[in-house]
């Protein structure tokens, strides 16, 4: 089963629930994006019933968790649901598996008073529940801090109208230990068994070390070679852990000469907006569909043909948008050797839009100019 969110609804996705007949939570969301589709909409009561039976739960936005803790019964669900939000409770929780990894949780309302010269910079500084790098700063010098503390003040009252509470808590923070190294994504579930499924691995690239956007997102058959055996097993620990059963989520994490380091757990959904298609559109794997039908990656076969390339979803941010009145996608698109689909949002989203592209290793260089812009070249004014 599925519930849509009107936050973004990937076309993918409703022509997947309309192919196989996916249950799909009848909701205004579901209804605008279902189209020219006949998706198979089932009322609240319906759907609720059949989650309460067993039926797996896909859900395309943090948005839909409130509805599903107001009429799920199962209350492992409820508790894994409860622990992947809370980035606190899922580090306590991790905690024996990382003795020696120092955070705390604080107030807000008392971030102002931390003598800034107790904490061993650098640090992380983000709420406690939080969503697309909403509110995370990385903090290195006292001015950093009192930037970041001065942000935050500034910016809480906006995040009460713009994500609801349990996608955003803007009442408690956690500060930890700042982990260098390379960060991915990772999408997975937790199979009837408890045993952890990989359907899509990403690496999270970054323009600096002080830079915690979510700009560019991508993957090849060396990365998901590389690395789904090391990833796999590490969820398999934490699922031992958490034991947790028949559950979704999307793993971000930095690999550092410390091993592997959670950043945060998202649970009931894999990588967010359209990020997750990224599979199908390199891989020809609709991630939710492994999940929803309990089938396993064939990555022999889904990577064959495809070496010698990188896949890439790029967002495309409003960060220097001031004054804009649109973005000059032509030019954009001419950055990479070949756009596969292209994603242009309505006016009052957060970002422009995303791209998804197809990039030779040997042309490397087009990712790595293109993370670096600020995107004011594309601005139309």
């Amino acid at each position: 089963m599925i519930i849509l969110d009107s936050s973004y609804v990937s076309p993918e996705i409703v022509a997947y629930a309309a192919a196989t007949n996916t249950p799909v939570l009848d909701n205004d969301a579901a209804r605008a994006a279902s189209g020219s589709y006949e998706v198979n909409l089932l009322s609240e009561t319906d759907f609720a019933a059949r989650l309460n039976q067993g039926a797996r739960l896909y859900t395309t936005s943090e948005n839909s968790l409130g509805w599903v803790l107001a009429h799920a019964t199962d209350p492992d669900l409820r508790r894994a649901i409860a622990l992947m939000k809370d980035k606190a409770a899922l580090r306590e929780s991790l905690a024996p598996l990382y003795p020696d990894y120092r955070f705390r949780v604080v107030d807000a309302d008392d971030l102002a008073s931390i003598n800034v010269d107790e904490l061993c910079l650098p640090v992380v500084l983000k709420p406690a529940v939080g969503f697309f790098s909403v509110g995370v700063h990385i903090v290195a010098t006292p001015e950093d801090w009192r930037r970041a503390v001065a942000a935050i003040a500034t910016l809480r009252e906006n995040w009460k109208s713009d994500f609801a509470a349990g996608v955003v808590d803007n009442g408690r923070f956690i500060i930890e230990e700042f982990i260098g190294g390379d960060e991915y994504a990772v999408d997975a579930y937790y199979d009837e068994n408890g045993e952890a499924v990989v359907v899509n691995i990403l690496r999270h690239e970054f323009s600096s070390e002080a830079d915690v956007s979510d700009r560019l997102y991508y993957t090849s058959p060396e990365i998901i070679r590389e690395r789904l055996g090391e990833f796999t097993d590490y969820l398999n620990r934490v699922g031992e852990r958490l034991a947790i059963r028949d559950f979704p989520l999307h793993l971000e994490l930095r690999l550092s000469d410390k091993g592997i380091i959670p950043i945060e757990f998202n649970p009931l959904r894999f990588a967010g907006w359209c990020t997750t298609d990224l599979a199908l559109f390199a891989y020809g794997i609709h991630t939710y569909g492994m999940y929803l039908q309990n089938r396993r990656p064939d990555w022999d076969a889904a990577l064959k043909r495809k070496d010698g390339n990188i896949y890439s979803l790029v967002i495309l941010d409003k960060m220097t948008a001031d004054g804009a009145r649109g973005f000059d996608w032509k030019k954009a698109k001419a950055n990479f050797t070949e756009v596969l689909s292209a994603r242009v949002l309505g006016p009052e989203a957060p970002v422009w839009g995303f791209m998804f592209t197809r990039t030779p290793a040997t042309a490397r260089e087009e990712i790595d100019t293109f993370i670096q812009s600020d995107l004011r070249e594309y601005m139309l004014t």
